[in-house]
């Protein structure tokens, strides 16, 4: 049901500081409760058998958020959406992403051109910027050890490891 639900997230460390609107933290007090459960979303918050009993920010493609991309009177939705932000991102356009707990910039890190405006308009002309790697293959062994682990953290790695990166 929820297979490839891009806001699908964990029932133990999902968002909750980011969500709450205000106490207690229950789901009338989030910004879910403008997203009504449907029946199955609702059988499982209210089920105390299920992992997703009294999770606030249960959801499912049905009942919760949807995908969606605007851009200049350009609407899509879904698949179509993704589509339209991976061409901007080949073309070495910066992609705003609205997030759960705000926006996230993201260009083609391979693109000098597109990183270096990034940088330009974040006024970050030197510091670290984070990157999304697809696999972990060619980074240290420690590197990789942490990126697999269950808190899949953010890692420093120096540049040499990823040579397909862009000099910026």
């Amino acid at each position: 049901r929820r297979y490839r639900y891009p806001f699908i997230n964990c029932t133990h460390c999902g968002p909750r500081f980011t969500i709450i609107r205000a106490m207690p933290y229950d789901r009338p007090f989030t910004v879910m409760a403008e997203f009504p459960l449907c029946p199955a979303c609702d059988k499982e918050y209210r089920d105390p058998l299920d992992r997703r009993f009294h999770a606030q920010p249960v959801a499912c493609p049905e009942c919760g958020p949807h995908l969606e991309w605007v851009s200049h009177g350009e609407h899509a939705e879904q698949e179509a959406a993704l589509q339209a932000a991976i061409a901007q991102l080949k073309m070495g356009n910066i992609v705003a992403i609205k997030g759960i707990g705000g926006f996230h910039l993201a260009c083609d890190a391979r693109n000098s051109t597109a990183v270096a405006t990034l940088r330009a308009r974040k006024h970050r002309p030197a510091k670290p910027l984070a990157v999304i790697l697809p696999v972990a293959e060619g980074l240290p062994d420690a590197a990789r050890q942490l990126l697999t682990t269950p808190a899949a953290p953010i890692v420093l790695v120096d540049k040499k490891y990823v040579p397909e990166l862009c000099d910026d």
